[in-house]
């Protein structure tokens, strides 16, 4: 193969750190060329608790991840989530002064930037400002106003903001682990970009990411992110009810969650057991596979009452035509699509990363959803960057580029 351009993604979870990297071809496919993959105990709910042990949890997936590629990585893509995370929708003005009225990139870039003059308290910093439609003298639904002629613009952008001490305990732990932060990127974000369909994100959709500590969630309304939230329940929630519930170890208590849980009760056997080895007992018990999904189903109601409560903040309720698309790992339990489905009113769908070639079997798990994700978002990020590079001059292009590094970590 070629030696392309090369990118990486790194998914910090709370139950595993995921690597995956990729070649970057020239006509712009993403080739997956290697993953890897190391248990995670150094974070907590999202947030890193040890940084000792995140370190080498990172160095042990990217070393795996570089093994197998055969490519030494030096950047990655980071994702980021945790309760710390919060977001908003704001709004920025400003006034067409040209003789001619014609709006030009600066005056896009003018009001992209008043948008995102907004007050946060000094320990909070922007992660992302994503413009979602602009409006020109009332004309709304604008998805590039450049060339375009009026007198006044507007842009509604989708600010999302981090603790600033979370973020920096997450960017140690891969800096000290030899490697540099490309950019730090929300989670759902980039699940969506390996999950999504453009039809769904056209059409209005939710995105839940069920990951070990927190579950995520995102809704695309007329193709632009239009609400986030992070969900204080997770896998990890399910696995330590069974262990309490069958004194269990949590290793145990995992397998059978995996190997014989169900979302819904109604869907397994009266008479179907299952083994398990419990705290104290050398030889494994069988016990009815009912009494194990009675402890899961009221976690999972849990989890999608957050879902259901939070698509009724966004406001969105009416507007998701095309439901729910589940990922993450804690989407892979058996009966959580249909259990969902039935407990939200809607259409929902497992899903999984699209778009890729190369190892395109071996991440094709939802469990994969954020990392292939992240590199997704990287090639996009690039390949747009470029675009910008080329169409303007060398040192406007230095420059915008070193705007955006610094306002990352700019408060207001």
């Amino acid at each position: 193969m070629a030696k392309n351009s090369l990118i990486a993604g790194l998914d910090i979870g709370t139950t595993k750190i995921c690597c995956v990297v990729a070649e970057i071809g020239e006509s712009g496919e993403i080739i997956v060329s290697g993953v890897g993959v190391s248990p995670s105990r150094g974070l907590k709910s999202g947030n890193v608790v040890d940084i000792e042990v995140t370190t080498r949890a990172v160095e042990e997936a990217v070393k795996r991840a570089q093994d197998q590629a055969g490519r030494e990585i030096t950047s990655v893509y980071v994702g980021v989530t945790g309760k710390h995370i919060s977001s908003l929708n704001s709004r920025g003005v400003t006034a067409i002064t040209n003789p001619d009225r014609e709006i030009k990139q600066d005056d896009k870039e003018r009001a992209d930037q008043q948008s995102r003059v907004i007050v946060l308290p000094p320990d909070r910093v922007v992660l992302h400002a994503i413009p979602r439609s602009y409006s020109i003298d009332g004309q709304n639904g604008i998805k590039n106003p450049v060339g375009m002629s009026g007198t006044r613009l507007e842009v509604e952008t989708h600010i999302v903001t981090g603790a600033h001490t979370f973020l920096q305990n997450v960017e140690k732990c891969v800096t000290q682990a030899g490697l540099a932060v490309e950019d730090m990127v929300l989670e759902p974000l980039a699940t969506s970009e390996a999950t999504l369909l453009p039809a769904e994100r056209n059409l209005g959709v939710c995105l839940v990411d069920i990951g070990g500590g927190t579950s995520d969630l995102a809704i695309f309304i007329e193709g632009e992110i239009y609400y986030t939230a992070v969900l204080p329940v997770g896998g990890n929630h399910v696995t330590n009810d069974i262990a309490y519930g069958l004194q269990a170890t949590l290793e145990e208590a995992e397998k059978v969650k995996i190997e014989y849980g169900n979302a819904a009760t109604d869907r397994v056997g009266e008479e179907e057991s299952f083994p398990v080895t419990q705290i104290g007992r050398d030889e494994p018990r069988l016990l009815r596979r009912r009494a194990l999904c009675k402890i899961i189903e009221p976690r999972m109601e849990e989890l999608f009452e957050f879902v259901q409560k939070e698509i009724e903040k966004s406001g969105c309720r009416g507007m998701l035509p095309a439901g729910v698309v589940l990922s993450g790992g804690g989407a892979q339990l058996q009966s959580t699509i249909e259990f969902a489905s039935q407990m939200l009113q809607m259409p929902v769908r497992l899903g999984k990363p699209t778009g890729v070639s190369g190892l395109s079997d071996v991440v094709s798990s939802p469990i994969y959803s954020t990392a292939v994700g992240l590199v997704q978002y990287g090639a996009r990020q690039q390949q747009r960057h470029r675009a910008v590079t080329r169409g303007s001059d060398p040192v406007g292009g230095f420059l915008r580029l070193l705007s955006r590094i610094f306002s990352r970590f700019r408060t207001h």
